[in-house]
């Protein structure tokens, strides 16, 4: 029988007896491949075993100087998994049965023997050694997969420590609360669709103007987030000079494009709110605008379109559709990410197929945190489970 390596077994023989000895040589040289090495001395056999792996090892009881006991002791802690087996007349059988808790004897053997089952007991004893040796190398893959595992759920958990102080920064950036503007008031609602979204919102505060955004940065996850941070920086930056909201666009324009990777853009859409209180609506690639007439119970959609921001460099010709907005007391604006309306149903229907606009209607004539109450709470009992696909963000803006 050969082991893992190839190989032939290899049998350690220790018998002060040179009678037994030779015999035993005999038999597994004429019945086996094993290689087989014989001792009469048991230090001997002790440091032969130091130098080379031995997987059975048979041994007399009755030994000058270390008993056969005494020895597989001293051996099982140099080679742990050789398979030991004892020799024993019937007068030593106490002390055999004894040695099997004491050195973990796998069978003694009394003498006179019968070489057949001699001959089997070892090549049982092989292959329990071989059963030992794989049931090692499995609990060693065993004790690394859970090792893995345990370095996978620390990495997971630290991972998820940084993702919600991400969450907490990105939360941060936005507004506490969007100011009253000049006769209107606004509100804003964000939810993103992981720990972190690329949708944002803000607003800036000028002497003659206050300047609502709301923006859809492309992707999700932390390369959106990321995004949609360098979208507030060049927002705050250029809102403060702009002459309006189209000159605004294509400044954020210029820059995203400059910083983005070509993969990546905004939608974005402006509310300018004068401090004469007209109110001009501009859209770069975010879904049509809502406006909801008090009064009415069908919400008119706007129709501005417009390119998203960071996907060419220079400025289109028209690339920003804007309309001027008559607003009375009562009336309310609606600008959403694309997240709202691509809430996906049970049916397979999007919630801006006909239920956006059914929830728009029943609540016409509300505050805005009303009607952003009652769109999201239409919204989850549309959605299918508790997550949607796509960060959703919505202002309302509110004619007072």
């Amino acid at each position: 029988m050969a082991t893992e390596s190839g190989k032939p077994a290899t049998i350690l023989v220790v018998d002060d007896d040179e009678l037994i000895l030779s015999t035993l040589r005999g038999l597994f040289l004429l019945e086996t491949d094993y290689e087989v090495v014989t001792h009469s001395d048991p230090a001997a056999a002790l440091s032969e075993a130091e130098g080379r792996p031995v997987e059975i090892v048979i041994s007399d009881f009755l030994m000058p100087r270390m008993n056969g006991v005494e020895f597989l002791t001293r051996l099982k802690k140099v080679q742990p998994e050789a398979i030991r087996i004892l020799l024993t007349g019937f007068a030593d059988k106490e002390n055999a049965i004894r040695a099997i808790n004491e050195v973990g004897l796998y069978q003694y053997i009394e003498k006179p023997w019968k070489n057949e089952d001699l001959l089997l007991t070892v090549r049982n004893g092989l292959s329990e050694h071989g059963l030992r040796r794989q049931l090692r190398d499995k609990v060693g893959e065993l004790d690394g997969l859970i090792r893995d595992h345990r370095d996978l759920s620390d990495r997971h958990r630290s991972l998820e420590q940084e993702l919600d102080m991400a969450a907490k920064i990105q939360r941060s950036l936005l507004p506490e609360e969007l100011p009253a503007s000049y006769g209107y008031r606004c509100t804003g609602f964000y939810h993103p669709s992981t720990a972190v979204g690329g949708d944002y919102y803000d607003c800036v505060r000028r002497p003659d103007a206050d300047i609502v955004l709301v923006a859809d940065t492309s992707g999700h996850g932390v390369q959106a987030a990321l995004t949609s941070m360098l979208l507030k920086a060049i927002f705050q930056e250029q809102a403060v000079q702009a002459e309006n909201a189209e000159s605004l666009l294509k400044e954020m324009n210029l820059r995203l494009h400059q910083f983005l990777p070509s993969s990546m853009f905004a939608c974005a859409a402006i509310a300018w709110i004068s401090a004469d209180s007209s109110l001009h609506v501009t859209n770069a690639g975010l879904p049509y605008p809502y406006l909801l007439r008090k009064g009415n119970e069908k919400p008119d959609e706007l129709p501005l379109s417009g390119m998203p921001l960071g996907l060419f460099p220079g400025a289109l010709p028209n690339g920003y559709d804007s309309r001027a907005l008559d607003m009375e007391p009562g009336d309310l604006l609606l600008l959403a990410t694309d997240g709202l309306g691509e809430i996906r149903g049970s049916d397979d229907r999007f919630f801006q197929d006909s239920d956006l606009a059914a929830a728009l209607s029943e609540i016409g004539g509300s505050s805005g945190e009303e009607l952003l109450q009652h769109i999201m709470k239409r919204a989850e009992a549309f959605a299918i489970g508790s997550s949607y696909d796509d960060d959703v963000t919505i202002v309302a803006i509110t004619r007072e």
